[in-house]
């Protein structure tokens, strides 16, 4: 399905918070700026901010523009916008939250998932390892993996809360991949996608609590800051 132009909006906005190139306080481009820089439609992109303005993510000032909100953590949830700063214990708190979350839903995905739901997770393996070098989008493939899973596990709340986790992690995967590269996910991965061809609950389950805790690992034995 073609992405609509507001969503695009939205997304582009959300990760220039998410990076830290527009911090609390910015004032935001223009509509006239944005659209001609998306190549979308004014409409679209006033529809984007209104989404972002109802979720108390921008502030719209009349006739003074479009700023950037002081993000408490209390809307991180409410918003599905992530928080935008994490030092490295707050990773690792993440991790050790997967560590429960994935290790469950993968449990669930062994049992629940549809047969169209194991060609996705392995369409989404074989393009990790054809942009095993391509830092951008492995990191894009092996995020979808992992909530491709979740997904599969077929309950709504563990969807909207990987949806968080995935924005979250997305920045922080890019530097644990610069440190440490995508070989040992990528072994990790084809492990786990066997385990659920194979209906293995028990098996599947033990290789995503391997892979997380490798990964929790090599984060104590690496600089991700």
């Amino acid at each position: 399905m073609k992405e609509r132009a507001s969503d695009i909006v939205f997304r582009t906005i959300k990760e220039n918070i998410i990076s830290g190139k527009w911090v609390s306080g910015t004032k935001i481009m223009s509509e006239t700026q944005l659209a001609s820089e998306l190549n979308v439609s004014r409409i679209s992109v006033r529809e984007a901010i209104e989404k972002l303005a109802a979720l108390n993510i921008l502030s719209k000032k009349q006739g003074g523009g479009t700023y950037v909100n002081d993000l408490q953590p209390s809307i991180y949830f409410n918003s599905l916008i992530p928080m935008l700063t994490l030092d490295r214990d707050n990773y690792m708190e993440i991790l050790e939250f997967r560590l429960i979350f994935e290790t469950q839903s993968m449990g669930l995905c062994v049992k629940r998932c549809t047969d169209d739901k194991i060609e996705e997770l392995e369409e989404c393996y074989h393009r990790m390892v054809k942009y095993e070098y391509d830092e951008e989008r492995f990191t894009d493939e092996d995020l979808k993996f992992h909530m491709l899973i979740v997904e599969g596990a077929n309950n709504s709340i563990l969807k909207k809360v990987s949806e968080v986790l995935g924005e979250i992690l997305r920045y922080h995967q890019k530097k644990l991949y610069k440190e440490l590269g995508p070989g040992g996910g990528i072994k990790e991965h084809k492990m786990m996608l066997e385990a659920i061809k194979n209906r293995d609950e028990e098996l599947a389950t033990i290789y995503m609590r391997r892979h997380i805790e490798r990964t929790i690992e090599d984060i104590k034995n690496t600089r991700i800051d």
